[in-house]
């Protein structure tokens, strides 16, 4: 049985709809009774409900009975995520979420040695970010022998819009994820601080250092020295966002983070159904060493439709028979990236095209 933590929120709902694609056994948990029924009929396998409240300890132990995964969707996760994670490895069950809070990821390794004891595999940043990304790199890597110099991930992202879990967490990254892999190590760096220019798909981009947890599922499982994530902007903007994007994150450390969240959250709708499958999106993977270089672009449609089906295909590998990995995991770890790369390829139309020099 799968347990679905946060169904009702609109990365939840994606998840729910590509569980129930797959035909695989799951119940749907949340805050609202009203809302998790009206998801269970609008689902042809109407799974069952279960009301739970991270804010509400003592209903979380319910989540995990009779439960082999839970998928979390309940942010932002550097506030809420933990006391999930704690009970899943307590009790030996696969977890699965789809955040990409730096700060988080990084605080989970703490429960490593527990979930290696119970058997639980603990699969934090496995959706459309940090996922790709990081089975690619896992790949790539074999290629090189020996220690890979830089790493260098770059998201260029189409305007459908955010959805308010979106914006929330991004809030939270950017006030606490001030960290980079840089030297071998894991070094203080805040949000925006470095600029870097380039191409994607033929299009000159800047982009600014984006807090993004490859920073550390990467060093888990590739000799690297240093990996850096980026978001793409503008080349104009790339200069004067730099400027200001650390003051900014060191604001949204006081009070006015607060205030910032309560505005965010009531200021324009999630993106719409079509503009969602409207949208594009492009990765761009470089790795480079000694003048040896490999590079990827990876490019699809509906960022947030793609984050649903990767939870459900990680969620479908994860409750197999035989499954048998434990432990604190980078996505490339929990799955086979081969496979995945592959499903992603054939089934999801993502394209790669890449480059060697």
């Amino acid at each position: 049985m799968i347990t679905l933590f946060g169904a009702t929120g609109y990365t939840g709902h994606l998840i729910a709809r590509a569980l129930d694609r797959r035909g695989l056994p799951f119940r749907i948990a949340g805050r609202s009774a009203g809302k998790l029924q009206a998801l269970s009929q609008s689902l042809a396998s109407r799974p069952s409900t279960l009301i739970a409240d991270v804010r509400t300890p003592e209903s979380l132990p319910a989540l995990f009975s009779g439960a082999r995964l839970l998928i979390n969707c309940v942010g932002p996760f550097t506030d809420l995520g933990e006391p999930v994670v704690r009970l899943a490895a307590a009790h030996g069950a696969h977890y699965l979420d789809i955040t990409n809070e730096l700060a988080y990821v990084y605080r989970l390794r703490q429960y490593a040695k527990l979930a290696q004891q119970t058997g639980a595999a603990i699969v934090p940043a496995c959706g459309f970010e940090v996922a790709i990304a990081d089975c690619a790199v896992a790949l790539l890597a074999r290629r090189f022998l020996g220690s890979i110099e830089e790493v260098s991930v770059v998201y260029s992202l189409g305007g459908s819009g955010m959805s308010i879990g979106t914006r929330l967490s991004g809030l939270r990254t950017f006030a606490t994820s001030w960290l980079a892999y840089e030297d071998g190590k894991l070094k203080g760096r805040a949000p925006g601080s470095l600029v870097k220019r380039g191409v994607i798909n033929g299009r000159s981009y800047g982009a600014i250092y984006f807090p993004s947890a490859e920073v550390v599922t990467i060093p888990a499982h590739s000799r690297v020295r240093n990996v850096h994530a980026w978001m793409a902007i503008s080349r104009r903007s790339a200069g004067l966002a730099s400027a200001i994007i650390p003051t900014i994150s060191l604001l949204l450390r006081t009070p006015l983070g607060w205030l910032a969240a309560q505005i965010i959250s009531r200021i324009t709708p999630p993106p719409g159904e079509a503009a969602r499958a409207q949208s594009r999106f492009a990765i761009k993977i470089e790795l480079n060493d000694s003048g040896k270089r490999r590079s990827q672009v990876w490019s699809g449609r509906d960022a947030y439709g793609l984050t649903g089906e990767i939870a459900a295909y990680a969620a479908q590998e994860m409750i197999r028979a035989g499954y048998s990995k434990a432990g604190v995991l980078a996505p490339a770890q929990a799955l086979g990236p081969e496979g995945f790369l592959e499903w992603l390829k054939t089934e999801q139309a993502v394209v790669v095209q890449e480059d060697a020099a």
